[in-house]
C-alpha cells in the first residue's frame, strides 16, 4: 500500500514539473494605442525554433530575438529595440535616444 502511494506521489510531482515535455509556447502582448503604433507582439517558441513578430500600423514585421530567458526578452528590428521584462510585466521600446513604455496585456499559451 505504501509503495502505491509513493508511486502516485512521484507520478504527480513528475507530471506537474514537466516543462521539458512542452512542445509549443506562445506569448501574445496586445498593446493599447501608443505613439509607435505597435498593437501586438507575438513570440513563438518550440524546442527547435524561436520567432517573434510585431504588428505595427496594421502590418506584421518579423523581429530578431537578441535575448530570451525567464526574466527578459530583447527583440529588435532595424534601430528599434523592444525589451520585455517578464518578471515585472514591463515593455519598453528604444528608438534612437528615446524610450517609450507600452501598456500591453499578455496572453500565454503552452502545449
Amino acid at each position: 500500500m505504501i509503495c502505491k502511494k509513493c508511486i502516485l506521489i512521484f507520478f504527480i510531482i513528475f507530471i506537474t514539473n514537466c516543462d521539458s515535455f512542452k512542445r509549443f509556447d506562445q506569448e501574445k502582448y496586445s498593446c493599447t494605442e501608443n505613439k509607435l503604433s505597435i498593437s501586438q507582439i507575438d513570440i513563438l517558441k518550440t524546442n527547435a525554433i524561436k520567432k517573434a513578430y510585431a504588428t505595427i500600423s496594421g502590418e506584421e514585421f518579423i523581429l530578431k530575438i537578441n535575448s530570451y530567458n525567464k526574466t527578459e526578452i530583447v527583440l529588435s528590428i532595424n534601430d528599434i529595440y523592444i525589451t520585455i521584462k517578464r518578471d515585472i510585466n514591463e515593455i519598453s521600446v528604444s528608438l534612437g535616444n528615446k524610450i517609450f513604455f507600452l501598456s500591453c496585456e499578455i496572453e500565454q499559451f503552452k502545449m
